[in-house]
């Protein structure tokens, strides 16, 4: 059988999610994420370095709490079913348009840093600049 993450479909969907986790903000999982995108790291990688913080690791473990008390939790799938519905998923993931999701997630450029006023010193150069 072969993992649906491994096909053309399911790659192109994980790196359009990490596409978007990278421009979402800072934090340990963007970081991840940008690492991912300019091909510095694999998702592998996240399993196998320090990367993942205790905060993430407690959201997740959050997360999977809350997934195990829904009521889609209780339904019981054939492994048929169980593909049709990820590689759903993963096409949906493929076909986002990732570069309008970027423009609105992405943190807002900063205000340019504030001159500071001109000294009269500064028309002779540096201070040491005849010294040597």
């Amino acid at each position: 059988m072969t993992n649906p993450f491994e096909t053309p479909t399911g790659a192109q969907g994980r790196m359009a999610v990490f596409r978007v986790l990278a421009a979402a903000g800072d934090g340990a999982v963007s970081d991840f994420a940008k690492e991912v995108v300019a091909g510095r790291a694999s998702a592998r990688d996240l399993l196998t370095s320090g990367w993942v913080v205790e905060q993430w690791i407690d959201d997740l473990q959050a997360d999977a709490e809350a997934f195990r008390a829904s009521p889609e939790a209780r339904e019981e799938w054939s492994p048929e079913e169980a593909r049709a519905y990820l590689e759903s998923r993963l096409t949906g993931l493929a076909n986002l348009d990732v570069e309008a999701i970027e423009a609105q997630v992405a943190p807002a450029p900063a205000p340019p840093a504030a001159s500071r006023p001109r000294d009269e010193d500064d028309e002779q150069g540096p201070l040491l600049k005849d010294a040597w």
